[in-house]
């Protein structure tokens, strides 16, 4: 157990240690989102925060590994979430992978996907699934703009206690830093 503890210590302080990151704030039709997500190689720390019209939100940290390859850097982690709905409250542990692709004049694609099976979510959550994809550019060395995709669902065993807590198009302003 004290190693388990050293272990983790270890790894969220290099974490912390990696401040290089964009910060984001976007609004679909119905919701508005909050991240942080790193940049550069290797251990960076994640943030995400998601509020639909409705009052359902999640939000949560996660940690995340990755390696550029050329314009491309791939990227595997982990987050923890808190979801707050009108179904009730729970929390999930999801595990993914994000991978961004640097393209000419300053314009990037992006995309993310995380997933929580029932043996990592509380209650009655058989389910979490969280996908973003779009395009970002950054006509300035601190300024992004993006247009993209987010879709967030809640399934839970009893179907009418399910949530979409986004499924639509958005757009959304980052600083770089």
């Amino acid at each position: 157990m004290r190693a388990r503890l050293l272990i983790a210590s270890a790894l969220l302080s290099t974490a912390a240690a990696a401040q290089a990151g964009t910060l984001t704030l976007g609004a679909g039709e119905d919701f508005v989102h909050f991240n942080r997500t790193p940049s550069g190689v290797g251990p960076g720390i994640t943030l995400d925060y998601l509020k639909r019209d409705g009052g359902d939100s999640a939000g949560g940290a996660g940690l995340d590994f990755a390696l550029p390859a050329g314009p491309v850097t791939l990227a595997v982690g982990a987050k923890g979430l808190a979801i707050d709905s009108d179904a009730g409250s729970a929390s999930a542990g999801l595990v993914g992978a994000r991978v961004h692709v640097e393209l000419p004049a300053g314009f990037a694609l992006f995309g993310q996907a995380y997933h929580a099976p029932e043996s990592a979510a509380s209650g009655s959550v058989k389910s979490v699934n969280d996908h973003t994809a779009g395009v970002r550019w950054q006509p300035l060395p601190l300024v992004s703009l993006e247009a993209g995709y987010r879709y967030f669902r809640i399934k839970r065993e009893d179907a009418a206690r399910s949530r979409t807590l986004a499924d639509g198009a958005y757009l959304g302003a980052g600083l770089a830093f």
